[in-house]
């Protein structure tokens, strides 16, 4: 018995190569595209304000107080400030957090 193998052998065996390679180049993109839509996602600012708009608030009244305790140095609204961020932001990365292991349990790399 002989190891070489015939002119269409080697055709065919070509064939599920491009094949193969194809699939794993499709599925490579798919996953690409997916992992920049979750991206876009995690850096959108309006999916934070529309999924946690008591938290988004609480941010902007304490950048807004951040901002006027600079133009007055008033220790009480430097702490309140300090206090609303602080608060809002705790909330915003747990809800972050959260996004992140979803993301993370979403994703298979041995599919």
């Amino acid at each position: 018995m002989s190891n070489r193998l015939t002119a269409d052998e080697i055709v065919r065996r070509k064939r599920e190569l491009h094949i193969r390679i194809g699939r794993t180049r499709r599925r490579i993109d798919r996953r690409l595209r997916g992992a920049g839509d979750d991206a876009r996602r995690l850096t959108d600012w309006r999916i934070y304000v529309t999924r946690y708009p008591g938290w988004s608030l609480a941010a902007a009244l304490g950048a807004g107080l951040a901002a006027s305790a600079a133009l007055r140095p008033a220790a009480i609204t430097r702490w309140l400030a300090r206090a609303m961020l602080m608060k809002s932001f705790g909330g915003i990365a747990r809800g972050l957090t959260a996004e992140l292991t979803r993301i993370w349990t979403q994703s298979n790399p041995h599919e």
